[in-house]
């Protein structure tokens, strides 16, 4: 068990932080505040982190647990990767699951974001982060929402499904964003409307095989197609062509009643 018992001047500085409203600490800031050598707030933030009451994100920087929270306590994965950088959104599979948009529970929280991180992957608690770079121009689609009273950035249902089909890797497969794509709750004029403004004809081209093959409407995709080679549908299952599809430029990987398997 967890020792979390604090001292005097360790029950100050959480108490301090709590007054502040601060969930994240680093060792720079902290020395500013308390008016202590780095030095030593090295020492008592290695105690306070093996007591439970801190947990390190990176060297130097940790995030706070709060005062009231029990030991085993677990803060909401969106909020911690609120806390781990700016200019950024949940997205891709994490977002379809928080969407219900399918049962495939992604054991990675992925962080959309403009911002180069020095690390691409953080494990936090229970979970791992991981920080997928994307151009501004692709930097769109979100919404704000409240969880556990602290606000996070989530890609709108639409705008997941687009960087799914834009980054596969991170999506599952396509036959997620196949089923994702079914779903009565999503708006499809905004789907085509996202597809386009990614300024990506592969992704237009798949977006358009799929919706065609889902028997939705598909038009003002086709004239975006371009002139460039045939590509794949899929980037990850096996590149077996079954058929090609003049229509898109597509070399189709995936097997019709495989893409409806749902």
């Amino acid at each position: 068990m967890i020792n979390r018992s604090l001292s005097k001047r360790e029950y100050g500085i959480i108490s301090e932080l709590a007054l502040r409203s601060l969930n994240i600490i680093s060792i720079e800031a902290a020395s500013k505040i308390f008016n202590i050598n780095k030095k030593k707030l090295w020492e008592i933030f290695y105690r306070l982190e093996k007591k439970g009451w801190f947990e390190r994100i990176e060297k130097g920087k940790y995030m706070i647990v709060p005062l009231q929270a029990r030991e085993g306590w677990l803060e909401h994965p969106f909020v911690l990767a609120s806390n781990l950088i700016e200019d950024y959104y949940i997205s891709y599979r994490t977002a379809l699951a928080h969407y219900g948009l399918t049962e495939q529970l992604p054991a990675y929280v992925y962080i959309a974001t403009t911002k180069r991180k020095g690390r691409l992957e953080y494990k936090l608690q229970n979970y791992i982060f991981r920080f997928i770079k994307i151009n501004k121009n692709k930097f769109f689609g979100f919404t704000k929402e409240s969880i556990n009273n602290k606000d996070v950035f989530i890609a709108e249902k639409e705008k997941a499904i687009i960087d799914c089909l834009d980054k596969e890797r991170y999506a599952g497969t396509i036959i997620e964003t196949a089923k994702a794509l079914k779903n009565p709750d999503i708006n499809i004029n905004k789907v085509k409307k996202y597809a386009l403004k990614m300024n990506n004809s592969s992704l237009v081209r798949r977006l358009g095989y799929l919706l065609d093959l889902l028997k939705i409407d598909s038009s003002k995709l086709e004239k975006h197609i371009g002139t460039h080679r045939n590509i794949y549908l899929s980037t990850l299952l096996p590149k077996t062509i079954i058929k090609t599809n003049k229509k898109w430029r597509l070399l189709v990987n995936v097997k019709k009643e495989d893409l409806l398997i749902w």
